[in-house]
């Protein structure tokens, strides 16, 4: 069993999947047990319910399934209609009256319906909904004070807008859990699939590789550090929490300062630093940090790479896009300048 710095690294990016995914899967889990009845009958509704089931319910607050498909045997219009706040003309649903075992149901649906079956989600009736339709009734039909139902069925939006949404977050929050705790667990099952282990291949032999950055880590105290990233002398690891990279000094090319402005509604919020650096291999690292330790690491990094070019400008970003064998020669003239240099 390796017990090397490497090793240590894969430990602590595995355990931080494994945490996170399973943060993420217990406060969905919460989350769906304090909404149960919701998700389950958003899930598996609608669920058809007898004109007998319907009248025997009391409170709209009560039953596990309030997500229903309720068959009537005949409606018709009480003539209220829910409009549009900006545009009086504009009728959004209507409130009909469907009849159902004998009682009535008022329906919440949308304009111009006239089906015999509706699907919707059982609601208290509204205080304006409640005075505009059973008061006239009952005057009209006094032999018929106790037709309606004490609920009514809200067939306009259950399963619409905000809900779809919240159920796609959700599901897509569970994916991510589930992504988070089976990464880890892969792994454990098949360390050669560890992506590090494919990034120190390029530098030899995995055990000789291994072998060679844990002397080093040692033998320096941990290298020189700056925030996550730590400088040896022949290596750069950048340790962020969920992913480790690994960077061999003589291969690092080019490296400068980004600074990210961040707006909210348009009003600057404040700015963001890190450093890239690129090797020879086409790997890049982003490494944030503070706004004075950017600088420091960039100074750090030309002490112990003198050949490296530091800074960015438009001309070697072309050459990088577009023309990477000009700026690989331009990085082995530096080199070979300084070989001269130091003679």
């Amino acid at each position: 069993m390796w017990d090397d710095f490497i090793s240590g690294q894969i430990r602590r990016t595995n355990r931080n999947l494994f945490l996170s995914g399973t943060g993420v899967v217990t406060i969905l889990g919460l989350l769906l047990a304090a909404g149960w009845r919701d998700a389950y009958n958003f899930v598996f509704g609608p669920f058809p319910v007898q004109g007998s089931e319907l009248v025997s319910i009391w409170n709209p607050d009560v039953p596990k399934r309030y997500f229903l498909k309720v068959q009537g045997e005949k409606s018709f219009a009480t003539g209220m209609q829910e409009v549009d706040a900006s545009n009086h003309d504009k009728v959004r649903a209507e409130i009909v009256a469907l009849v159902v075992d004998k009682r009535l149901l008022l329906v919440k649906t949308p304009s111009d319906n006239q089906q015999l079956q509706f699907t919707g989600t059982l609601a208290a009736i509204p205080a304006e909904v409640n005075n505009g339709v059973v008061p006239p009734f009952q005057e009209k039909y006094p032999e018929q004070k106790a037709a309606f139902l004490p609920f009514m069925l809200d067939a306009t939006r259950f399963r619409k807008g905000d809900n779809l949404v919240l159920a796609a977050v959700g599901a897509g929050f569970g994916v991510l859990g589930l992504v988070l705790i089976g990464v880890p667990v892969r792994r454990q099952l098949r360390p050669e699939s560890h992506p590090l282990f494919s990034q120190l291949a390029k530098y030899g032999g995995l055990q000789d590789v291994r072998m060679r950055i844990d002397s080093e880590m040692r033998s320096e105290g941990g290298g020189e550090k700056f925030g996550a990233m730590q400088i040896t002398t022949n290596w750069l690891i950048n340790a962020a929490a969920y992913k480790t990279n690994v960077m061999a000094t003589r291969d690092v090319a080019w490296a400068y300062p980004k600074v990210t402005k961040h707006y909210h509604n348009g009003i600057p919020t404040g700015k963001s630093y890190s450093a890239i650096i690129r090797d020879s291999q086409g790997q890049s690292l982003e490494i944030s940090g503070k706004k004075d330790s950017v600088p420091k690491l960039l100074e750090s990094l030309q002490r112990r790479t003198p050949w490296v070019l530091i800074g960015f400008s438009k001309e070697l970003e072309v050459l990088w896009l577009k023309e990477k064998p000009k700026f690989f020669q331009l990085i082995e003239q530096r080199r070979a300048n300084l070989a001269r240099a130091t003679r």
